[in-house]
């Protein structure tokens, strides 16, 4: 391999890491914000309280804003990680990985702007009242889009992502063999409460660590880059 192809392949190799950790750290703390709100408290007092606090707001605020780095930097892991495979990737496989990718990333946006909107109105109506009605819609939506939607599309990206290592070997097996385990797992569980979401965010931090720690071997795996 010529030195500009392993300092491709390098480069490539840690903004794959990098992307991934970032999306690791920005999605657990963005669902952490999120869970501050008091919607099990049933009492209107308590949320009329909670939301009149500007720094709970600026929370909520801040939380969508994390979410929506966190969805550009998954979105970078997973164009960095499809670059490396190149020609020796599946095309069926590929597809499947892409897509999943994709509607997932589009529904952890939606459900980020559904759980801080109500944090929005209030910034933009400061005379506004919330009701425990449509609190209770506004998260028992995002909820399921996050525990129930979106896990069933994390367990065909994680099963994907796995069978595509095994193919192209641009990391050890272990790793496949455990995001089987995982994809399974994410597909049939029905609902993961607490806690809340952050299995996928931590599978992908595993696969981060795995690309930095094996980097030195895999620049070095045959096969043709893109």
């Amino acid at each position: 391999m010529a030195k500009n192809e392993v300092r491709q392949s390098l480069r490539s190799i840690e903004s794959a890491a990098i992307a991934g950790i970032l999306y690791s750290v920005l999605a657990v703390v963005s669902l952490l914000l999120f869970r501050t709100i008091p919607v099990d408290s049933g009492s209107i007092e308590t949320l009329s309280t909670w939301f009149g606090d500007a720094e709970n707001r600026r929370n909520l605020i801040i939380g969508a804003n994390l979410a929506s780095l966190a969805a550009i930097a998954l979105l970078w892991f997973v164009a960095v990680i499809r670059r490396r495979m190149g020609n020796r990737e599946d095309k069926f496989f590929s597809t499947v990985f892409l897509g999943s990718a994709i509607l997932y990333i589009a529904m952890w946006l939606v459900a980020a702007a559904a759980i801080a909107s109500i944090a929005v109105a209030y910034e933009r109506f400061p005379d506004s009242t919330i009701s425990t009605a449509s609190l209770t819609f506004l998260v028992g939506f995002a909820e399921s889009l996050v525990l129930i939607v979106g896990l069933r599309l994390q367990g065909a990206f994680v099963l994907t992502t796995s069978t595509l290592i095994l193919r192209t070997e641009m990391y050890p097996k272990w790793l496949a063999y455990f995001g089987y385990i995982m994809g399974l797992l994410m597909l049939l569980l029905p609902m993961v409460y607490n806690p809340i979401g952050i299995a996928f965010p931590m599978w992908v931090l595993i696969v981060s660590v795995t690309t930095l720690i094996s980097k030195a071997t895999t620049t070095t795996t045959p096969g043709p880059l893109a």
